[in-house]
């Protein structure tokens, strides 16, 4: 029987066997060199390793004999980001851990069905906080607590993580039929844009964005009144250092259950580029088996959680969206019959038709701790086309998912010094109005996890930055309703959620706004 994962705050408030196990066994991995392949600091580095941030931290010293090359170029530095590899990469690695942990829980003489509980942060108000175990310095039998880390620091800075219901909704994400996207101004997917070995890409698909993005920086943070103290969970090079990091990935996978199971229109795609990815020729995707040998796998390894080399299964996999499908929540929100026609419901959807731009801003923007808008201007033809269409379409008797008009705004090659930052981002606020006045204008959240690294010009990347892409169909419609005197002059407001500092130097290449649909 497959090994069964278990919603962490379900164990109870307080320390349940499944997380004392899990302390222990962190605990084992912490003591073995890093040249172990099983070793804690060896299977962090997997997904991202930058020694100086390492140093700093106290994870490495220098002198510390470090694994062979042969092994860092195999192993090291692998994790794929804003990538349609995201996910399944993401499951392997989890899944390597998971066994090399509960290895060492039996080891000390544990029990030999343990599984990595995961963290469903969108249950209720209380699981929007950290378990309490990870935040305790002991033990209850008083040693050192291996689920604790000094860097974390939240997202006011202040050492308390409370995540913030509107910035994990799961919306976007779990309407979105897409798996695969593109990263030319359309929808990006539910699982990432199409891509090679990504090991830091371009544009984040819709799980990855939120609540993946937000968890990660909302927990690590940076300390108040001292920006160069950072927490791990901010930066991918150090976030697997966090034993938190493991079961807000356990979640992120689980999600991907979650979305195949709740519309029959969500599909994985067929594509061999993703079935039996990465392509050959490139680097390859491989973690440590328990006994520290070599697993290779390819996408089609990782479809089956029951599979014999994954073995497990979510306990609650239910829609946190009660069912409403998509396209049919649609419909109702614009008046129309609730009744899905039965050809969309069985209908599978292919790949996302070209995005067309509709318009942009004319210049970079630099965003900081204050209010900043930009005016983005739209052709007025394709505009109109666009306005006109939302809601004729969505009334029609034969009209399907596929057949609506989406609009998107895309904020384009962000780049910076703070992975912490968090901004809400509106579309025309009034002038005078308080943004939480105005929740049928926002756009929705950014958070910028990694931004400092995709920042970099000596890496991979290229210095090229983060983009993020968010669906405002519904504001285009509201808009619409409301009779504005010019739909095709627009503003783009961002709001920082966190603190933010002249030193970080975050900007937007280009703010922009695309159509897709037939």
């Amino acid at each position: 029987m497959a090994h069964v994962r278990r919603d962490v705050w379900k164990l109870g408030s307080g320390w349940s066997d499944a997380l004392l196990w899990y302390a222990r066994g962190v605990g084992v991995l912490q003591q073995r060199p890093i040249t172990d392949h099983t070793s804690w600091r060896f299977l962090a580095a997997i997904h991202g390793i930058d020694v100086p941030l390492w140093q700093d931290a106290g994870y490495l010293r220098r002198g510390d004999k470090l694994p062979s090359q042969e092994d860092q170029d195999l192993y090291w530095n692998q994790c794929q980001h804003q990538s349609w590899y995201f996910l399944p990469w993401h499951r392997g690695y989890v899944a390597s851990f998971e066994q090399i942990v509960r290895a060492a829980i039996v080891g000390l003489g544990g029990p030999s069905d343990w599984s990595l509980p995961y963290w469903n942060y969108n249950d209720n108000r209380q699981t929007l906080k950290m378990p309490a175990c990870f935040a305790a310095t002991a033990l209850p039998n008083g040693e050192q607590n291996p689920l604790y880390v000094q860097r974390r620091f939240g997202p006011n800075g202040d050492g308390v993580i409370v995540l913030d219901e509107a910035r994990i909704d799961l919306r976007p994400a779990l309407k979105e039929h897409h798996f695969a996207g593109s990263s030319s101004g359309g929808t990006p997917g539910f699982g990432g844009p199409e891509s090679l070995f990504a090991h830091y890409g371009d544009v984040n698909g819709l799980l990855e964005q939120q609540p993946h993005n937000y968890v990660h920086v909302a927990v690590g943070g940076r300390a108040r009144g001292n920006p160069n103290l950072r927490g791990l969970m901010i930066n991918p090079n150090t976030a697997a250092l966090d034993p938190i990091f493991w079961l807000h990935h356990a979640n992120i996978d689980r999600l991907w259950d979650v979305w195949l199971k709740r519309d029959p229109n969500d599909q994985n795609p067929l594509s061999a580029a993703w079935v039996a990815g990465p392509p050959t020729g490139g680097r390859g995707f491989a973690v440590p088996t328990t006994s520290g040998g070599r697993w290779s796998f390819r996408v089609g390894d990782m479809l089956d959680t029951r599979a014999p080399k994954l073995d497990y299964v979510y306990e609650d996999t239910s829609d946190p969206l009660h069912g409403t499908r998509a396209f049919q929540q649609r419909l109702e929100t614009l008046g129309a019959a609730p009744q899905v026609p039965a050809a969309a419901k069985e209908k599978t959807v292919s790949k996302p038709v070209t995005a067309e731009l509709l318009g942009a801003n004319d210049q970079a923007i630099n965003l900081d701790s204050a209010t900043v808008e930009t005016p983005v201007t739209l052709d007025k033809a394709t505009s109109a086309k666009v306005f006109g269409n939302l809601k004729t379409r969505a009334f029609s008797a034969t009209a399907t998912p596929a057949d609506l008009d989406r609009v998107f705004l895309n904020l384009e090659n962000i780049r910076g010094d703070n992975d912490a930052a968090t901004y809400d981002v509106y579309i025309s606020l009034p002038v005078d109005g308080q943004p939480s006045a105005h929740p049928d204008v926002r756009a929705g959240s950014i958070s910028l996890f990694g931004v400092s690294n995709a920042s970099r010009t000596d890496n991979q990347h290229g210095g090229k930055g983060l983009s993020h892409v968010l669906e405002i169909t519904d504001i285009f419609d509201t808009l619409s309703a409301s009779g504005a005197p010019d739909l095709t002059k627009l503003t783009v407001r961002f709001v920082a959620a966190t603190e933010v500092l002249p030193g970080d130097n975050i900007s937007v290449g280009r703010v922009s706004i695309y159509r897709q649909g037939r």
